[in-house]
């Protein structure tokens, strides 16, 4: 029965391994703090574990004991036999002295001894004084009727006067001593099936030890398995999300800055990954910042590079036009004297007089040419003083107005409403928009509209002229303010450079845009803007430009 019970102990436990297996994929996949997982996991294998050992010791121990308390058994018996043995010899004793000698008080000996053996017999009978097979008191009933045939004997001895002849005596102590080896006989069998349990006993201890230890071992092979299992499938979930961190920190090594690794458990591998996310995503603004900032540094440098171009590009054509404008000066203002003269001589020759004409017109227009170089090439310190940019874009529409408006071109104004003075020279100012608007309105012969607004952004006070004409495509842009280009039939292709010139004095910038169209081909432009940035700080170096008379 012992082993019927270790057994479904053990099956029990084996199939509580399964469970336990399960109940441990339920707890990783639970929101449990990491240290509670393995604390969890370590129960799950523990637990179990002492349980079958707890089963199997007490298993060993139950027939341990039982085998211990037969063993007990066994002994008192042999006790018993043992003693039976040496109170059977002692009722033979004072028959065979009685019979030889005749001795006296004999009968009183046998009856002790008798006596004795009766006693044994009846505590015997209560007892394991028996072979594996008989029941209780089997010894003492089998020993009853040699003990009753002695005591007869005895009876019949003692109780019968006269002596029996020589003869006699032999033949009842050969009956007794008969019946004392019967019985002695009885008695070493019934040792002997003790000590044949004995053996028995010792076969059985050495079986519980060796199902004990094979059990053990087992048991110990089974918890090493599930405790190596259970170590696999925690490390290869530990293991899959730092696989995940370690994929995450390859790709922002490698600049993949908008990796994220998923979040799926909220324990302490789950911290780490949104705190890997976090890292990542700030990583990310601030790449994106920097990468903003190096555009725009970029962008400012390139536009310093092309301002720095364009400013030694003017100073180089500025000091080719002085030369060339006080070489052809001289030579032109004789040619156009003399042709006056001759005006004046020719009387009544009309042809001679409208080649004349002719020539003074072509004179006038070169002379007019040769002052825009003069203007380009000329130094003159800038007249700083505060001015109201509204005002003098005021002014500047004022004189536009009536062109403008038989022009077809509608004027609209969209000043700023604060009234901040600007350190500008106002004359060069004036001469800047006046090239700008002139422009404006020589790009739309047909009409269209103007806008002109002031706005303080960033620094700078900025002056922007739009239009609707036929915009500057963008492959010319970057030459438009190159001296003597234009796209005009009987343009100078100064007036842009002269712009260029005084607001690069001043410490402004100038930007021409290209206005798309909202539908349609948004490759083809719409229309210019033109913005005039001049900065609100007077801290800029002032520089000579050209002054606004001519010749």
């Amino acid at each position: 029965m012992a082993i019927a019970k270790a057994a479904c102990n053990f099956f029990q436990y084996s199939g509580d391994t399964g469970r336990v297996l399960i109940l441990a994929h339920h707890a990783s996949q639970a929101g449990f703090p990491l240290s509670a997982k393995l604390l969890f996991g370590f129960l799950l294998v523990t637990v179990p574990s002492l349980m079958a050992m707890v089963a199997i010791s007490l298993y060993a121990l139950w027939d341990l004991s039982t085998v211990n308390r037969e063993l007990q058994e066994i002994s008192r018996s042999l006790e018993a036999v043992q003693g039976l043995e040496t109170a059977v010899a002692r009722t033979v004793t004072p028959l065979s002295a009685y019979l030889v000698d005749g001795a006296p008080g004999q009968d009183r000996r046998f009856e002790a001894s008798i006596l004795d053996v009766e006693v044994r017999m009846k505590g015997c009978s209560g007892a394991t004084c028996h072979s594996a097979a008989g029941p209780a008191g089997a010894m003492a009933e089998s020993l009853a009727p040699y003990i009753q045939k002695i005591r007869d004997r005895g009876a019949t001895i003692f109780g019968g006067g006269d002596l029996p002849t020589d003869q006699g005596k032999v033949r009842v102590l050969h009956e007794i001593n008969q019946q004392g080896e019967e019985a002695n006989r009885r008695l070493e069998r019934m040792a002997s099936a003790l000590l044949q349990r004995v053996t028995a006993l010792q076969e059985k201890s050495l079986q519980v030890n060796q199902r004990a230890s094979a059990l053990i071992l087992v048991t110990s092979a089974m918890v090493l398995a599930l405790a190596a299992l259970g170590a696999w499938l925690l490390s290869r979930r530990l293991l899959s999300h730092v696989d995940a961190l370690l994929t995450g920190t390859r790709k922002i090594a490698d600049g993949d800055l908008g990796y994220r690794v998923a979040v799926t458990q909220p324990d302490e591998v789950g911290q780490l990954a949104l705190s890997f996310n976090a890292m990542a995503q700030e990583l990310q603004g601030h790449r994106e910042n920097l990468e903003r900032i190096v555009d725009a540094r970029t962008a400012d440098l390139k536009q310093a590079q092309d301002s720095l171009v364009q400013s030694e590009k003017l100073a180089s054509i500025g000091l080719l036009a002085a030369g060339v404008a006080h070489e052809l000066n001289n030579p032109l203002t004789s040619i156009l004297m003399n042709v006056n003269l001759l005006m004046e001589d020719v009387g009544d020759q009309p042809a001679l007089r409208a080649e004349l004409q002719r020539i003074s017109g072509d004179t006038v227009r070169c002379k007019s040419i040769i002052d825009d170089l003069l203007d380009y090439s000329r130094r003159q310190e800038l007249a700083i003083a505060p001015t109201d940019l509204n005002v003098l874009i005021r002014d500047a529409l004022e004189l536009l107005g009536r062109g403008a408006h038989l022009q077809g071109i509608k004027v609209t104004s969209e000043l700023s409403n604060e009234n901040q003075p600007i350190a500008c020279d106002p004359a060069r100012m004036e001469q800047v928009l006046a090239n700008v608007l002139v422009n404006a309105v020589q790009a739309m012969p047909q009409g269209g509209n103007l806008t002109v607004g002031s706005a303080i952004r960033e620094g700078f006070a900025e002056i922007s002229v739009r239009d609707t004409g036929s915009g500057i495509p963008e492959a010319i842009q970057n030459r438009i303010f190159d001296p003597f280009f234009t796209t005009k039939p009987h343009g100078t292709g100064l007036g842009l450079s002269i712009v260029y010139r005084i607001m690069e004095a001043h410490g402004g910038k100038v930007k021409v845009q290209s206005i798309k169209h909202d539908g349609g081909d948004a490759t083809e432009p719409a229309g210019t803007r033109i913005l005039l940035s001049l900065p609100l700080s007077a801290a800029f170096a002032t520089e000579d430009v050209a002054p606004d008379e001519r010749g």
